[in-house]
């Protein structure tokens, strides 16, 4: 077995696998997901996006290692979002062990944030842990009738943000995902939304908050925001202990997990699958 780098000069292989691996998206939404990983800006030195692991001749499988940078109130990490996880099945014995070899890498913190049932037991045993247990999700025509902050959502324009965050909110803005930025007094405080649906109704995924507290604490104001874009519900990773809101619904069977020290109280999902792969 043997693992080879996915750069620029091979992504046409890489989407070989990925057509193979998982046959119900199409070629294009593939093409197009690499395309838009390798000119991310999250890419730094032309980092690889991914291995591809061959046996003999023959590429037999596939992980894409999605490279990002996070900066928070321990300093800046490098991270590194494993996704599109996939060994042909005659050599599907080889899986875990092509995974203990992408994971140890240099890297400050590894991420899987939608691991099948299978991935999560192999992911214990290589020493991931839970992030979130599941998530809640919130009814936005429900929550927005809650009593109102004094808060308010305002554009990345009107914000006067850094040059970096303000480069990150509009860069996920060109690949479709929701932003805003939430004022409350002095403090800012940048959103980012993933658009998603469920059950036929277009929702979100919040993927960018200092703070799940403050989604919570705010939860009528960001409601009152995705009303006006048409979005009828809003879904945040969260854990049992945060589950206190009457009017969310609870689901603890899509945890995320996480390899190496990350900051707990907020959610920072940026440069991951969830924009690159929806």
């Amino acid at each position: 077995m043997k693992l080879r780098a996915i750069d620029d000069c091979n992504s046409a292989e890489a989407l070989a696998v990925l057509k193979r691996g998982f046959p119900e998206k199409t070629e294009s939404f593939w093409a197009n997901a690499l395309r838009k990983i390798l000119s991310s800006p999250s890419r730094r030195d032309a980092e690889p996006i991914g291995f591809l692991m061959a046996v003999g001749h023959d590429d037999v499988g596939i992980v894409l290692t999605i490279p990002g940078r996070k900066t928070g109130p321990s300093g800046t990490r490098d991270v590194v979002n494993l996704a599109a996880w996939y060994v042909d099945e005659p050599h599907r014995w080889l899986a875990a062990r092509m995974l203990q070899k992408v994971v140890a890498r240099e890297a400050s913190v590894f991420t899987d944030l939608t691991p099948s049932s299978t991935v999560q037991k192999i992911n214990q045993r290589l020493g991931f842990e839970i992030l979130n247990e599941g998530f809640q999700v919130f009814p936005l025509p429900w929550t927005a009738l809650r009593a109102r902050t004094q808060a308010r959502i305002i554009s990345p324009d009107e914000a006067g943000l850094a040059d970096a965050t303000r480069a990150t909110l509009d860069h996920h803005a060109r690949l479709g995902c929701l932003v805003g930025v939430l004022r409350n007094g002095a403090d800012q405080h940048p959103l980012i939304f993933s658009r998603m649906r469920r059950r036929g109704l277009p929702g979100v995924r919040i993927i960018l908050t200092s703070s799940k507290r403050l989604v919570v604490d705010h939860l009528a104001v960001i409601s009152r925001f995705l009303l006006r874009n048409r979005l009828f519900f809003l879904q945040m990773d969260a854990n049992r202990a945060d589950a206190t809101i009457r009017s969310s619904i609870s689901r603890w069977s899509a945890p995320t997990y996480v390899k190496g020290a990350t900051d707990r109280s907020g959610i920072d999902h940026t440069y991951s699958e969830l924009v690159f792969l929806g």
